[in-house]
């Protein structure tokens, strides 16, 4: 059996890379798996070195920091991952022309991540497979919060998925959605980093990037000034100094204000190797809370609302399904948090979470039978 993958494979983005990733691997039980050499027009205009519309920008930019070289390691790290852990090869396709491979494969798979976020900057309707009758199946794609019949598509977008032959959601709220449009029980499924598993992922962790103990700061997009100050602050307290990565996301701040280190290692694989050997983490992102606590890290989730309620739901389901609510931090609660407690592994209780890996396995199985 032939199976094709189309995800956020060309996003420059480390959660997205490694969870097409992952989903690769573990698919390959079931047949001859291809990730979909697939862009959106969006994605060129957000990860290009020199975007079309932002050359002037850009250029300012570049001058006043020296980013330029930075830029270009970074887009080599992220174009060889995808050369060579995603396989990735050949003709690149866009909404346009995938028709051309409709035939190809045997089953259509599209997830996971935020392929289903309509609203998501580099989102693209191809993710709904409309271009392809093969078979499809949908594996733990998000609607990020969102719901597609507030889009000004939604009719098109809910005909897509009533197409599909298996449907699966990674969250509550987009399954309550995908459930009422298309009239189907739909289950939700774990994100395929962590079916993955902790033991593959150290194995693609090599020799440490940065020598000595620091903290490893991970955000989508390092835009919030209250939340860098917060491991601004805790670099002062512990003496780490605090490593950072992509080039691209620091367009638009300059990471020596806040006296931080740009990782001169960029991409996926760089993700992977401050995280593992990182002493303490601070995350912004759904990812980074992932792989910090698959990696058994102290981490923070860091989060610029005011109460639980208001936090991303996408974020909240999965820090309850890990058991780690007690590690937000905000800019209002910082001042009552020890920031140097430990997280206690022993008392995480993981019993739901290896349940929901069963789960989600037995859904890819009766999907690809």
């Amino acid at each position: 059996m032939k199976i094709g993958i189309i995800t956020l494979s060309a996003s420059y983005n480390c959660g997205s890379m490694l969870q097409g990733y992952a989903l690769k691997k573990i698919l390959e039980k079931y047949g001859e798996v291809e990730i979909i050499n697939f862009s959106s027009e969006a994605s060129h205009r957000m990860y290009d070195i020199v975007p079309k519309m932002l050359k002037e920008k850009i250029h300012t930019v570049v001058t006043r920091r020296g980013l330029l070289s930075e830029l270009k390691k970074e887009s080599k790290a992220y174009q060889d991952f995808q050369r060579i852990n995603l396989e990735i090869s050949g003709k690149e396709f866009f909404s346009t022309n995938l028709s051309e491979i409709a035939m190809k494969y045997d089953v259509i798979v599209t997830g996971s991540d935020q392929v289903w976020n309509v609203c998501m900057s580099d989102f693209d309707k191809a993710f709904f497979c409309g271009w392809t009758n093969r078979k499809k199946v949908a594996y733990a794609p998000s609607l990020g919060g969102h719901d597609i019949r507030e889009s000004e598509s939604a009719s098109e977008f809910i005909d897509l998925v009533k197409r599909f032959d298996y449907l699966s959601v990674r969250e509550e709220k987009g399954k309550k959605c995908i459930e009422e449009v298309s009239g189907k029980k739909v289950p939700m499924v774990l994100d395929p980093t962590i079916l993955y598993g902790e033991e593959k992922w150290s194995g693609l962790v090599e020799t440490p990037i940065v020598a000595g103990n620091y903290i490893f700061y991970y955000s989508w997009a390092y835009c919030y000034e209250e939340l860098r100050s917060i491991v601004r602050k805790r670099s002062e307290e512990s003496g780490l100094p605090v490593y950072v990565i992509d080039a691209h996301k620091w367009r638009e701040y300059d990471y020596r204000n806040d006296r931080f280190n740009l990782c001169h290692a960029a991409g996926p694989l760089a993700f992977l190797n401050l995280m593992y050997y990182a002493k303490e983490c601070y995350v912004e992102s759904f990812h980074g809370i992932l792989f910090a606590y698959m990696f058994k890290k102290n981490f923070w989730f860091l989060d610029t609302h005011q109460c639980y309620e208001q936090i991303d739901t996408r974020i909240r389901e999965l820090i309850e399904l890990i058991g780690t609510e007690n590690r937000i931090l905000t800019v209002y609660n910082q001042k009552l948090i020890n920031m140097s407690i430990p997280i206690d592994y022993d008392k995480i209780n993981d019993k739901v979470l290896e349940e929901k890996k069963t789960e989600s396995y037995n859904y890819i199985g009766r999907a690809l039978h």
